[in-house]
């Protein structure tokens, strides 16, 4: 098979998806055992139908076809500026493509198996995935000359309204208030865990991690409810977090929750945690391929003192329970603008 690259490094001419690998599996039992065996290492059976690659232009992929995604960051990205792949941009490696390049890797799948990895198996259903490596491997054989400029694009512009003066409150519940609108402030100034946000993948993936950081404060601020035996934590059911999550799709996804969402808010002290019902074993709190189930756990926040403490969250409940008594479906933009104005109505 040939080695062809992906946009981002990946080697589609032998990605268990490619049209390349279907190709070589002459027959439809070769093929049926080689998905077989994807999902045991991968966690996923490569598609019926195959994957063009994302070298393939929008104009030539057949109407209805998902692979290669239209809509992949850096795909849009890398066809900005002209280029056959990152390893012609400037910004190489930016964010994006370190993420993309080392989310699959020989140490991630023995480490989730607890078992090594045959080096055919490796080679086979692990390898193609190394985009980071190939991109490098790329880079090094390239001249100067063939580096292109990044496509840059303006700061994202955020909105917050300004914390309301005259609140009828103690001056301590005040303080609570104001501590969690800059909180909020901050998050929505923040670039979330990315670098290169100035340019077009990296910015796009910032405005979408900015819904998804909000989406899960407001879930545990509005249902999440203090209890007895966990002191200063909200706590929220796992069928209760699944059906609040608006737009934010991603929150169902829990590596995405983990290993994203959690790691940007402990930076703002902000401390999450899934915590299983006695009795039942991580393993059953996921799907096979790393969706939360509804039920069997429970999601934990606590704020440190960073964060402004166990005032500031009783605060945040506060907060999102008058705005949601007042505008319903609408309340959670108002959240996302950090508008605290309707705190100073009587």
């Amino acid at each position: 098979m040939p080695d062809v690259y992906s946009k981002c490094g990946m080697n589609c001419g032998r990605c268990p998806w490619s049209r390349y690998t279907r190709k070589a599996l002459k027959t439809d039992e070769a093929f049926q055992r080689f998905r077989d065996r994807c999902k045991t290492i991968l966690g996923y059976r490569p598609t019926e139908k195959p994957c063009l690659t994302c070298q393939t232009p929008d104009e030539e992929l057949p109407k209805g076809s998902r692979l290669p995604p239209r809509n992949c960051l850096v795909r849009q990205c890398v066809d900005k500026i002209g280029v056959e792949n990152c390893a012609y941009c400037s910004r190489f490696p930016c964010g994006q493509v370190i993420d993309l390049g080392t989310s699959w890797t020989r140490e991630k799948f023995e480490e989730k198996h607890g078992a090594s990895i045959s080096e055919e198996d490796y080679l086979t259903f692990i390898e193609p995935f190394e985009g980071l490596k190939h991109l490098e491997e790329i880079r090094a054989s390239i001249s100067p000359e063939d580096i292109v400029e990044a496509a840059t694009v303006p700061p994202l512009k955020t909105k917050t309204v300004d914390f309301p003066v005259d609140m009828p409150f103690s001056k301590e519940e005040t303080a609570a208030f104001k501590a969690l609108h800059e909180l909020l402030a901050t998050v929505k100034r923040s670039p979330l865990g990315l670098t290169d946000t100035d340019t077009f993948a990296q910015q796009k993936r910032l405005k979408s991690r900015m819904p998804d950081s909000l989406r899960f404060l407001w879930i545990l601020g509005r249902f999440g409810e203090f209890k007895e035996e966990n002191g200063a934590q909200l706590v929220v059911g796992a069928k209760t977090f699944i059906a609040n999550r608006g737009s934010e799709k991603r929150l169902a996804s829990w590596p995405y929750v983990e290993k994203t969402v959690f790691k940007i808010l402990s930076e703002f002290g902000v401390r999450c945690e899934r915590v299983a019902w006695e009795g039942v074993k991580e393993k059953d709190l996921t799907t096979g391929t790393g969706y939360l189930r509804g039920t069997g756990w429970v999601m934990t926040m606590t704020f440190d003192e960073k964060a402004g403490g166990f005032a500031t969250l009783r605060a945040l409940q506060t907060y999102t329970r008058k705005l949601d008594e007042k505008y319903g479906k609408k309340a959670f933009r108002y959240f996302s603008n950090v508008d605290m104005r309707i705190l100073s109505e009587n």
